[in-house]
């Protein structure tokens, strides 16, 4: 009897629409509102880049500007994206633009069971 379930659940699952699986990517620099607070007016840029790392866009027609820039895609069609800025005058900093996100999340994540492993538990 079980067994006749399981090679129906099968028939049924080939059957199904399938989806391939999307890698997460996750591209730039991750910067936390923590990171942001402790930047402070008139720091210098190794004191900003110890800080928030080694930005991600340095644009040689803007010297006075760094950009760091967050992308993720978690693969399943959901875009989160973020942007920091931060301003120097010469040497030190002036102006920090956007926001931080929230503390980073676990890079490695345990996914969830397929439909498969739940067949084989319920048997």
């Amino acid at each position: 009897m079980r067994i006749s379930i399981v090679l129906l659940l099968f028939l049924l699952a080939s059957c199904s629409a399938l989806s391939e699986y999307h890698v997460p990517i996750r591209q730039g620099n991750y910067i936390t509102q923590k990171e942001i607070d402790e930047l402070s007016p008139g720091m210098n840029r190794s004191q900003v880049q110890a800080i928030l790392g080694s930005p991600l866009v340095m644009d040689v027609f803007h010297q006075d500007r760094w950009d760091y820039v967050y992308r993720y895609d978690d693969g399943k069609g959901k875009l989160t994206q973020n942007k920091v800025t931060v301003y120097f005058d010469g040497d030190s900093l002036t102006k920090v633009d956007g926001k931080g996100l929230p503390e980073a999340p676990l890079l490695f994540s345990t996914p969830e069971k397929g439909f498969f492993s739940r067949i084989f538990d319920w048997l």
